[in-house]
């Protein structure tokens, strides 16, 4: 893959991050998966992050703090020395997707990182996909839930 953007020489520690947001869309607009997680507990999040979203609701809320760590586990150093950049890989084919992650400092400036693929071609690296998968797996309890309150009407 390919990276370019104006790069932070500034080394960024898993620690320090305090919130994460992770955004993939298809097409320019459709969102597949948005997920925002605070080291408090907060969360927002819509969609499944599959072709076959259900629900376009957003829901935002409050829970276990312990998910966020349990996400951030997922987050490697390699990670956040793309920071600043915009990936592509060479050949891109099918719809195009965008994948964009944010992290929240406890000191200094947010940063984050592209990741622009098809969904015919090579997607994210490795350790990327990971951590999306360990933040959709992680509040999927929480998601579900919300979801059957919308749809028992409460």
């Amino acid at each position: 893959m390919k990276g370019s953007a104006d790069h932070s020489t500034d080394a960024r520690k898993v620690a320090d991050v305090r919130a994460l947001l992770i955004d993939l869309k298809i097409n320019e607009d459709t969102t597949l998966l948005f997920i925002v997680l605070g080291a408090d507990g907060s969360i927002n999040r819509s969609g499944s992050g599959t072709f076959k979203n259900k629900s376009g609701d957003m829901f935002i809320g409050k829970t276990d703090p312990a998910i966020f760590e349990n996400v951030r586990l997922h987050l490697t150093e390699e990670m956040l020395q793309g920071l600043g950049y915009t990936f592509r890989p060479k050949e891109v084919r099918g719809a195009p997707c965008k994948l964009t992650l944010i992290f929240q400092f406890k000191d200094g400036p947010d940063g984050g990182s592209e990741y622009l693929y098809g969904s015919e071609s090579e997607g994210p690296p490795g350790d990327v996909v990971d951590f999306v998968r360990a933040a959709v797996g992680e509040t999927e309890g929480w998601y579900q839930e919300q979801l059957k309150m919308v749809s028992d009407g409460g």
